[in-house]
């Protein structure tokens, strides 16, 4: 049997590395993208993390394949984007850097908020585990974004469950959670005519956010794969083609 549920996860601060900077500052990514939200389930869960090279982890190999959608929320959140900070900081283990003590800079998120969605098997043990968990408030580690000095939560009161099915189209849409977006999204969005003082043409949505962001690993490599993210209040059109939509509820989702 199969759950469709969310939760609201918060952090004071967030750190999503993105792992091809080689200068001395250490760049995040805005959204949560899934290899993190997996972390954070197996954190959850109780499941193994990474403790070899060229190896993964438990709780990946056993969680890799849960749909999951995200959309950012809270009162931070401005058209899908977080607030930023830039620390300075010493690294003085020495492991670093062999000539001396390394100083390097980090951006750090903000006040970060997403809500999570998340596509259970309930015969599943540790997806069943993860279900009554979440509605429960409790894990077996601590979850954290990004850096273990970045403690996230929820509150099981913003767990949701929804009634869902496949969304086949044939009508307008907006989506609530990110989305890959595999053509220009300006060719999909929703035009109107509205009538001022000229006759004018406007759009129906008031900002469009995109991401490069991690959606698996390359299992060859042991590096991330990517796709291109939106984020938009734009409905798009009935002839728009995207994978993976789902309606939960009143909602459109894309789950990944």
């Amino acid at each position: 049997m199969r759950k469709l549920i969310s939760f609201d996860l918060y952090a004071d601060m967030g750190f999503l590395k993105k792992p091809d900077i080689n200068e001395k500052i250490y760049l995040t990514y805005n959204m949560l993208h899934k290899p993190c939200v997996l972390g954070i389930l197996g954190a959850i869960a109780g499941l193994e993390g990474f403790t070899k090279n060229n190896e993964f982890p438990e709780y990946y190999q056993k969680l890799k394949h849960i749909p999951i959608g995200i959309k950012p929320i809270g009162d931070h959140c401005d058209n899908g984007n977080f607030a930023k900070n830039v620390t300075a900081y010493t690294n003085t283990i020495g492991f670093a850097n062999t000539d001396g003590n390394l100083i390097v800079s980090e951006q750090t998120l903000i006040n970060p908020a997403y809500r999570v969605f998340l596509l259970l098997n309930l015969e599943s043990e540790e997806e069943n585990r993860l279900y009554e968990r979440i509605q429960n408030q409790e894990a077996e580690y601590i979850p954290y974004l990004g850096k273990n000095d970045y403690s996230a939560w929820w509150n099981k009161e913003s767990v949701r469950k929804y009634k869902f099915a496949e969304f086949e189209g044939g009508e307008e849409f907006k989506i609530e959670t990110v989305f890959i977006k595999e053509n220009p999204l300006v060719d999909n969005v929703v035009k109107h005519k509205a009538k001022f003082k000229r006759n004018l043409s406007f759009l129906n949505g008031t900002y469009m956010y995109f991401e490069k962001l991690p959606i698996t690993y390359n299992e060859i490599l042991f590096q991330y794969d990517y796709a291109d993210f939106a984020y938009t209040d734009w409905r798009l059109g009935s002839d728009s083609v995207l994978e993976n939509l789902y309606k939960a509820d009143d909602l459109i989702i894309q789950l990944n």
